[in-house]
């Protein structure tokens, strides 16, 4: 069974003369496939960790529903990999680019999911900064409502319109890893880009930037609130109005919960940030590399830059919630056990 997909480089635009070359998408397929398997058993994790947490605060809830938007796009990914390794197709220039339905309704679902992916990873990291400024706003049911609309009827209706104008098939793996995305080979250059931002890149771009916001306001919070610290500290100790005696056991035991919360909460902003840049960055960057050639045949160098690229999208693109479940899940449970033995040997002492 040939693996090898011979890929017509500029099948935008027929009256442009492109050169043909040929991708082994072997290591692609593997790589998508074991991402995409951990996403899915990560997603169930998570699903069991909510289910058993008591608690169940309303962050947890919140990343509850980012995983079953990842859930959706790391089976999308999957069936990407099951059809390409089963179907076997070999695109040549004669090709019609004609996508099967398989093809299709993989694009439906990894255009759906990956949207409301980004609706949810924004409102995660909008739930931390609240958290941070003590607002729970976002908690209203009213509010909630409205997170739900944007984060499910918003990119179900864009991956609908999609459908209808017989944009999703066959993408001859530009801006994508092994699977289906926007047709290649029927659009214009033009066309294709802005159908691509349209279902996932310029939505995936603004999270960037909003997260990002997020989390330097965070920051020039925190450090704005340290320097008021320091400067009311220094007042108190020069008009000697507070003693150390007259800090009491319950104020440092607040002071200390509430610095932890801050830690928590910083934390998952800072995993939000870092999950989108370091799973996703490298599909964004392809996508440049794909409008700034304009169906002309890839320099050299952008040529094997893509090819590259393409290994780190095959996994960060379907590893999502797997990497969600190692921060928070994995990680606050390897740091509570190491709290408390850190508190018992204190004791022990």
């Amino acid at each position: 069974m040939s693996t090898e997909l011979t890929f017509n480089g500029g099948c935008l635009d027929a009256s442009v003369n492109q050169t043909e070359y040929t991708i082994n998408y072997v290591p692609f397929l593997v790589l998508t496939g074991v991402s995409s398997s951990l996403s899915l058993l990560g997603s169930v994790f998570i699903f069991l960790s909510y289910y058993r947490n008591n608690e169940r605060s309303f962050n947890f809830r919140l990343l509850v529903f980012l995983t079953i938007a990842d859930f959706f796009n790391a089976f999308g990914n999957l069936l990407g990999v099951i059809r390409y390794s089963v179907v076997d197709p070999v695109i040549t220039n004669d090709n019609t680019c004609d996508s099967d339905n398989l093809c299709v309704s993989q694009s439906f679902i990894t255009v759906f999911s990956s949207l409301a992916s980004f609706w949810w990873t924004v409102f995660i990291a909008l739930n931390h900064f609240l958290h941070q400024r003590e607002s729970r706003c976002l908690e209203k049911p009213p509010i909630q409502v409205f997170c739900h609309l944007c984060g499910w009827i918003c990119p179900v209706t864009i991956a609908i319109v999609s459908l209808h104008y017989d944009v999703l098939g066959e993408g001859l793996s530009a801006s994508s890893g092994p699977w289906c995305w926007i047709k290649d080979c029927n659009l214009t250059s033009a066309s294709s880009s802005v159908w691509m931002a349209i279902t996932g890149k310029g939505w995936e771009i603004t999270t960037y930037c909003v997260t990002f916001a997020f989390y330097m306001l965070l920051k020039f919070q925190k450090c704005r609130s340290h320097n008021m610290q320091k400067k009311e500290l220094l007042v108190r100790k020069s008009s000697s109005i507070l003693s150390y005696q007259s800090i009491s056991p319950e104020d440092t035991n607040r002071y200390s919960i509430n610095q932890e919360t801050q830690e928590e909460e910083e934390f998952g902003l800072l995993w939000v940030f870092l999950y989108m840049y370091l799973t996703r960055l490298w599909g964004t960057v392809r996508y440049f590399i794909f409008v700034g050639h304009n169906g002309s045949t890839y320099i050299s160098f952008f040529d094997k830059a893509d090819d590259g690229l393409m290994y780190l999208q095959s996994i960060g693109d379907s590893a999502q919630a797997f990497v969600n479940f190692l921060g928070f899940v994995v990680w606050p449970k390897l740091k509570r056990k190491k709290r408390d033995n850190s508190d018992s040997t204190t004791i022990m002492l």
